[in-house]
Order: C-alpha cells, then sequence, then structure tokens
C-alpha cells in the first residue's frame, strides 16, 4: 500500500472489474487494477456527529487512524459500501466518479465498539451489522432510510451476514455461537446454535448447493448450516492455533478460509469436505503449510475476483496478494 502502515483489510470486486479495499489502521478506500497493479487510494471524509465527537487538540491525520475501518461490499446499485468502523457510519463510493460520500445511521454509541463488523447487499438495499449495539441494519437504496433489527439473544455480537438464494439473511452471531436466520418478508428472526460450544462463527460469504457456509474463529475451520433442515456441520482445518477470519467460494466449489495467525489460505472442498492448503510465504511452504510462519502477519481478507484468482490482504506487511488459479 501506498500509505505506510495502512493495514489493507478487507477486499472486494467492484463493479468496474477493479479490487476495492479499506485499510483499517488508516481511514482509506483503495483501488486495485488487476492488470497493472496500480493502487489508487481514496480518504475517508472524517465527520463529526454526535457518535462521533472530534477530540480537543488532536489532529485530523491521527484522528484517521482511529476508525478502525474493515468492511467492503458492492450494493446491487452499482456503489460500493464500506464501513466507517468505530465511528459506526456507512460509507459510499461512487466508483467511476470516485467521490464518497457518508451514511449516518440513528446515532447508536454503542453501535460498533470494536474494529470489526460487516455488510452485505440485499436486493434493494444494503444489510449491516452493529456488533456491540447487538442490532443489524437495513439501508434503503431508494428512501435512505435506516432501520434496525435487535439481535433477540443479548450481547451476541453479530458480525458477517449474507442474503441468501432464498432471500433471508444469515448473520454470524459471534459470542452467542449461533447462526441467525431473518425472513425479510415476515421479520421472523430465528437463532441457530452451533453443534459444539465455542467456535465463534465470523464471516458468512459463500454460498453452494444450499448451504450457507461461514468462518469460525476459535473454531479454527469452516461451518455450514443447510437452508432447507437448518442443520449446522462443522469442518476443522489441520492449522493448530488457527483463528479463522474471512471466507470466499471459488467457481470450482471450494471455499476459502483465511487466518489471523497463521499464513496459510485453507480450501474446503464442497464436493468431498476435504481441505487443501496454499501457504502465503516461502516461510510458511517451509513448515509444509501446517503452522505457517511466525510472527502472524494478521491475514484478515480472502476473497475470489477479479479474475481467476483468491485475493487476499496481510496487515503486518501492509499489502495486497493474488493467488492465480488458472
Amino acid at each position: 500500500m501506498p500509505t505506510t502502515a495502512a493495514g489493507p483489510c478487507d477486499l472486494v470486486e467492484g463493479p468496474d472489474g477493479a479490487l476495492w479495499g479499506e485499510d483499517i489502521l488508516v481511514n482509506i478506500i483503495f483501488r486495485i487494477d488487476p492488470k497493472t497493479g496500480v493502487v489508487q487510494e481514496y480518504p475517508i471524509p472524517f465527520t463529526t456527529p454526535v457518535s462521533n465527537v472530534t477530540i480537543p487538540g488532536v489532529s485530523q491525520s491521527i484522528q484517521d487512524r482511529t476508525a478502525f475501518s474493515c468492511a467492503i461490499r458492492t450494493g446491487n446499485d452499482g456503489k460500493l459500501y464500506a464501513s466507517n468502523g468505530l465511528r459506526n457510519q456507512l460509507v459510499q463510493i461512487n466508483p467511476s466518479t470516485k467521490k464518497i460520500k457518508i451514511l449516518q445511521p440513528p446515532v447508536n454509541p454503542a453501535g460498533d465498539l470494536q474494529p470489526f463488523n460487516d455488510i452485505t447487499p440485499a436486493k434493494d438495499g444494503m444489510y449491516f451489522t452493529q456488533t456491540t449495539g447487538n442490532v443489524f441494519t437495513f439501508y434503503d437504496f431508494a428512501t435512505g432510510g435506516f432501520t434496525n433489527y435487535k439481535i433477540p439473544t443479548p450481547l451476541a455480537l453479530p458480525l458477517g451476514l449474507k442474503v441468501a438464494s432464498n432471500g433471508n439473511l444469515y448473520i454470524a452471531l459471534l459470542l452467542a455461537n449461533k447462526i441467525l436466520e431473518f425472513n425479510p418478508n415476515t421479520k421472523a428472526i430465528v437463532e441457530y446454535d452451533l453443534p459444539l460450544p465455542g467456535q465463534l462463527p465470523t464471516v458468512v460469504r459463500a454460498e453452494k448447493n444450499g448451504f450457507i457456509y461461514f468462518a469460525m474463529f476459535t473454531g479454527d475451520g469452516i461451518g455450514r448450516i443447510n437452508l432447507i433442515t437448518k442443520k449446522i456441520e462443522l469442518f476443522t482445518s489441520s492449522q493448530l492455533g488457527g483463528l479463522g477470519a474471512e471466507n470466499t467460494i471459488d467457481s470450482r466449489g471450494g471455499v476459502w478460509l483465511s487466518y489471523f495467525t497463521v499464513d496459510v489460505l485453507a480450501r474446503l472442498d464442497t464436493s468431498t469436505l476435504k481441505y487443501t492448503y496454499v501457504p502465503y510465504t516461502p516461510a510458511a511452504a517451509l513448515l509444509n503449510g501446517v503452522l505457517g510462519d511466525i510472527p502472524p502477519f494478521v491475514d484478515v481478507a480472502v476473497n475470489y475476483g477479479p479474475g481467476d484468482a483468491i485475493w487476499f490482504t496481510s496487515i503486518g506487511t501492509n499489502q495486497v496478494g493474488r493467488y492465480k488459479l488458472s
């Protein structure tokens, strides 16, 4: 990344075919041309709603490193949407003009008091989580309005979320160790317990053959929920001490998993339900992809595309990487 200690965190393929991302250590949106590798940076404007009071005597350059934003997705309106981290706002990016607009939901000081939440597109808007506020929120494209929905389980810490092919929304409840299902038509909410305690589901970004797949933080692997029976299955990887971060799915039905603590990409074949591993670095390769290198590089994002490739981030090395599948 051009900016020192930017900390590239989340990635998505944009409507323009480029790779877009958001930094967590400085409040910047970046764009990577997949053909040339040229990186362009777009600072997120600093705003001060009631929930984000400017700290007296602290320069903006420092305050721009206090948002800790790490979520970016493409909307069905042709724009990109990102989290504004602890400021608990939605950031809208026009990929053509590069103009950034800050969207302010109803003020909730308890909204996102930890660095990670998530965003997902719906047909007519965007859903996003307010983790410590224990709600998920819908932003309506047509009206520009926001609607909050409470999580039934207290202190559930809703994190990753995805709208499935059946039209329902699925949310990973990190601390509650559950997957939540929301029907946007009836507004019904149902929570499903993971079959083992302490798995801590994180990000939900993959669907295949009637299953929604999610990453697990302490569960060291990938889980899935059957969209019809609601049965949840867990698949543990071989990465000892691996703390799962994000997941994505490739064109061949493989669900990929990134880790906070090991420099290895894991791939779960949705047909065989077996893992294969790809080391990020030569140091990880020397250990045959079992433990990765030490110290951890804090590899968060994993995204399929642009192209037939897996893109990933490394906060520790301030880099974005690409693993070509063909």
